[in-house]
């Protein structure tokens, strides 16, 4: 695919990191190049290549370069500890780590003993000595790979264990990248900014894999921070952007202080988060020609499972969306077989082309989660006779209050809709009589100061009263990993008697009285 890019827009702007801008061709070209490097130190087809770099340029030539030599690239968290390092790099068997440098911000948090892996970034994609420049990119081992074999591993976050080993295949990519072409029309006019992280599914295969294959140019920041992302939105005429809700927010907020040009975003698409009824108006008024698109996936489903953009997102805004033309979506109740089940909640689980072959040295693992050709996600929801699907919560952040189920999405989407919030998450807290209940974690909107009162009367006007959170808790921020996924433990282990960084504060709806019924 790469090559096939190359040739038909070789001249056309691909990477542009800072002052650095490389034209398809051009990467190609390095690529290769890093490709011979890692044959050379004794990368064989199925070997693994770490890389461990934040979003930039040598991070796109350097999976392309491993691509090209057949090899399996590894994606790592830029965010770990020495440990867990330690586990994916073991766990994968990786024989080369790219990263910054024994001695570097990243490099030197390697453990000792692995550190001889380590192949400083700068050396690897560095322009080609006398020997190996011109090599010619269709006669590398990248190009007798399969569909079937594996291209890259995708470790998930670890937020219910420790990081899984996702086995994306070349099959997998190329359905996800014909994906975002047709459906969010990637094509080689379109300039992506990539803030989401290159070691997760949305940044490394729908932003990076999915409009360079389009003939695009992927623009990078090393991590999302509003004023940045405005300042390149503006100076490079960024046509797309992934994130969540919250992140636009700040993005339309930013502009307006500033008074940045972003008329040449044309969508803008969300996903993992809870999207207020009364945002789409927003952005609206803010920014009239921008498109809103709402999408599901998940790293085991490669990326991109359900779509949907412009009107029929409107109309539709509680999903999201159907499953794009190929997948299955069905649900699965009390561990039976997927079924076509209208309007029944139960497990959401995915079939088709998206669908990975499991996790890396993990059959266990693999058997509880990829049953007879269907994925089984782990999220609850509804399919209903449109095919629409509704994300109701994950199966491990419903609430169990009382008997009845509270799903956590559903009073955030209600609390995000006050105007005074900005972000806000929902978790269950253990609860002496009801065996948990509920707790919102808020952040106001900056200059505003919501009341504890308000924010009850608001979830009241629209939730059963055993829904209604008996904590609520101001934050200046929510905590997040680096794909923007909410670190809902870390808001549910927090103590009850904040210290002062935030308030607290229960209501009536934590008392025995709260109307749940018997």
């Amino acid at each position: 695919m790469f090559i096939e890019i190359a040739h038909e827009h070789g001249s056309r702007e691909a990477l542009v990191d800072g002052p650095v801008r490389l034209e398809h061709a051009e990467v190609l070209r390095r690529a290769a190049t890093v490709a011979v490097r890692l044959r050379n130190k004794g990368v064989k087809p199925g070997d693994r290549v770490a890389i461990l770099l934040p979003n930039c340029w040598q991070y796109a030539v350097a999976y392309i370069g491993a691509q090209l030599a057949g090899a399996i690239a590894v994606l790592v968290n830029t965010r770990l500890t020495g440990p867990e390092l330690d586990h994916i790099l073991t766990d994968s068997g990786a024989t080369v780590l790219v990263t910054d440098g024994v001695d570097g911000v990243l490099g030197a948090r390697v453990p000792a003993g692995l550190a001889d892996l380590i192949v400083p970034a700068e050396v690897l994609v560095a322009d080609p000595e006398a020997g190996i420049a011109g090599v010619d990119p269709s006669t590398l081992p990248g190009c007798d790979r399969t569909a079937s074999d594996v291209a890259h591993l995708l470790y998930t976050s670890g937020t219910t264990g420790r990081p899984k080993g996702s086995m994306h295949n070349h099959a997998n990519l190329l359905f996800n990248a014909r994906t975002v072409r047709e459906r969010l029309g990637a094509g080689p006019e379109e300039r992506t900014l990539i803030a989401a992280p290159m070691f997760h599914a949305t940044g490394a295969v729908s932003q990076f894999v999915g409009f360079f294959s389009g003939g695009g140019c992927c623009v990078f920041t090393p991590a999302f921070k509003a004023e940045t992302a405005v300042a390149l939105m503006a100076r490079e005429r960024i046509t797309f952007f992934a994130g969540v809700a919250a992140m636009l927010r700040l993005i339309l907020l930013k502009a307006e202080d500033t008074a940045s040009d972003l008329s040449a975003l044309r969508l803008f698409v969300m996903g993992g988060s809870h999207v207020p009824q009364e945002f789409p108006a927003e952005v609206a008024k803010r920014l009239p020609g921008l498109n809103l698109g709402n999408v599901w996936g998940l790293t085991e489903g490669t990326s991109i499972v359900t779509y949907t953009e412009g009107d029929e997102y409107l109309a539709h805004a509680d999903t999201v969306g159907r499953p794009v033309a190929g997948l299955e979506v069905a649900v699965s109740r009390g561990g039976a077989p997927p079924r076509d089940l209208p309007g029944v909640v139960g497990e959401l689980c995915v079939r088709g082309p998206v669908v990975t072959a499991g996790y890396w040295n993990n059959p266990d693992a693999s058997a509880a989660t990829f049953v007879d050709g269907w994925l089984h996600t782990g999220d609850v929801g509804s399919v209903d006779a449109d095919g629409f699907v509704r994300v109701l919560d994950r199966l491990k952040d419903m609430i169990i209050r009382g008997g009845e189920n509270i799903y956590s999405l559903e009073v955030e989407n209600v609390l995000a809709g006050h105007p005074d919030i900005v972000d806000v998450a929902v978790v269950g807290v253990p609860d002496p009589i009801f065996d948990e209940r509920v707790r919102a974690v808020v952040v106001p909107r900056p200059g505003r100061a919501p009341s504890v009162e308000s924010l009850r009367a608001h979830a009241a006007s629209a939730l059963a009263d055993y829904k209604v959170p008996a904590e609520i808790v101001f934050a200046e921020q929510l905590p997040r990993n680096a794909s923007g996924k909410v670190l809902k433990r870390q808001l549910a282990d927090t103590a009850s008697d904040h210290d002062g960084a935030t308030d607290h504060a229960e209501g009536p709806a934590a008392k025995e009285t709260d109307g749940i019924p018997g």
